[in-house]
């Protein structure tokens, strides 16, 4: 009995701190912009630990997952989603040239390298202008809802190594929906 309660403790210990680290992370600054494409612009807080600066630090490859969805609000019936775009932003560390290898979707095949961590975490939570596309114009005077999420997967490892740094799956998260209204 008191092996199966240091057991329950141990679990949760690793359990709660990422429970707490979903709600830390969060979507800010949304900017939506018609000109001469209809773009959005946005950051994520929050989203970096301090295990997470030293997992991507010993090398583990870490993804933020991004998701815009643009639906047409409409007063009497259920709203129309008109769009849903993904992308992901992506580092590695190379321990060797002691520098950060970013890849952003965006951007296409290139990747950015930087030895700077303020730089990498600003490349990594910072959205740029990214184009959304959606099936029909956006049309001025409707109201449109922009929702934006944010989750964090390190990438699997192989197989031994998915099992001896278990730990690292802990530090997965995902941000809420944040809804901007935009009008045109």
């Amino acid at each position: 009995m008191k092996n199966l309660i240091i057991l329950l403790i141990t679990v949760l210990s690793f359990l709660l701190p990422s429970a707490a680290r979903s709600e830390d992370a969060r979507i800010a600054d949304v900017v939506v912009s018609k000109t001469p494409a209809l773009a959005i612009t946005f950051s994520v807080q929050g989203a970096f630990t301090g295990e997470m600066d030293e997992a991507i630090q010993s090398g583990i490859p870490t993804t933020f997952n991004f998701i815009v969805e643009v639906n047409r609000v409409r007063s009497a019936w259920f709203d129309e989603t008109l769009s849903v775009t993904k992308f992901s932003h992506s580092v590695k560390y190379d321990s060797l040239k002691e520098e950060y290898e970013i890849s952003i979707d965006e951007m296409g095949e290139k990747s950015i390298r930087t030895k700077d961590p303020k730089e990498m975490k600003a490349l990594m939570s910072v959205v740029t202008s990214v184009d959304i596309k959606t099936p029909e114009p956006i049309v001025k005077g409707e109201q449109y809802e922009f929702r934006v999420k944010a989750e964090l997967r390190t990438v699997d490892l192989p197989f031994l190594l998915n099992y001896l740094l278990f730990f690292v799956k802990l530090w997965d998260f995902e941000t809420g929906w944040y809804t901007y209204t935009y009008t045109p």
